[in-house]
């Protein structure tokens, strides 16, 4: 199913359904919270290992974790192409954004029993999409488009937002999956501060 530009067939459809099935849900407000501390362990991860993000704020607390990287995909017949499989969205407030540059366009494909498609076209160079509030679950999802006229390589740019809750003592911990993502360089940002780590290879 081809989703015309602009128009979002698959997260209303995704959200109706959810509604069916979880009723309504509260979703904490995020707040200004300062973050005393904060640490991600394991120091040395792998692709596959589940991050543990952990730390101490105010009490009762709802906060954005950022999880963001970039990747290089090489062009070929004036093509770009990246992929993701088994993508875990949690419940609760979340956002998640993709940015590709340079090309003429970026198209947006979550395959499920059908193919839903959106197809978004380059601002100068840069194309980009942006949702918030998608639906818990396991995605595939796959990102392509057309490159700029002559490009070898376009930079994709992705950030995962997504919310934590402290409890009454002000302590925080939260599981960050990584079995869909590849091994690199990646940016957490938690309130004013950010922590740079590195994925190793899939044992």
């Amino acid at each position: 199913m081809v989703i015309s530009k602009g128009e979002n067939l698959f997260l209303v459809f995704a959200k109706f359904i959810y509604s069916l099935t979880q009723g309504p849900q509260a979703t904490p407000e995020k707040s200004e919270a300062e973050v005393a501390s904060w640490s991600i362990l394991p120091e040395n991860p792998n692709a596959g290992d589940v991050l543990i993000i952990q730390g101490k704020t105010e009490p009762d607390k709802a906060m954005d974790i950022e999880v963001s990287f970039s990747r290089d995909v090489a062009v070929r017949d004036g093509s770009y192409e990246y992929s993701f499989e088994g993508i875990r969205i949690p419940k609760g407030r979340n956002r998640f954004m993709v940015r590709s540059r340079p090309v003429k366009d970026l198209n947006f494909i979550v395959k499920m029993f059908i193919d839903f498609k959106r197809s978004f076209d380059a601002n100068g160079d840069i194309a980009e999409f942006a949702e918030d509030n998608v639906p818990h679950g396991t995605y595939d999802i796959l990102i392509n488009g057309e490159a700029q006229e002559g490009e070898k390589k376009v930079r994709l740019d992705f950030t995962a937002t997504q919310a934590v809750n402290s409890d009454s003592d002000g302590n925080f911990n939260h599981s960050y999956g990584t079995d869909a993502l590849p091994a690199g360089d990646f940016t957490v940002s938690l309130g004013n501060s950010e922590k740079k780590i590195t994925l190793g290879p899939a044992k």
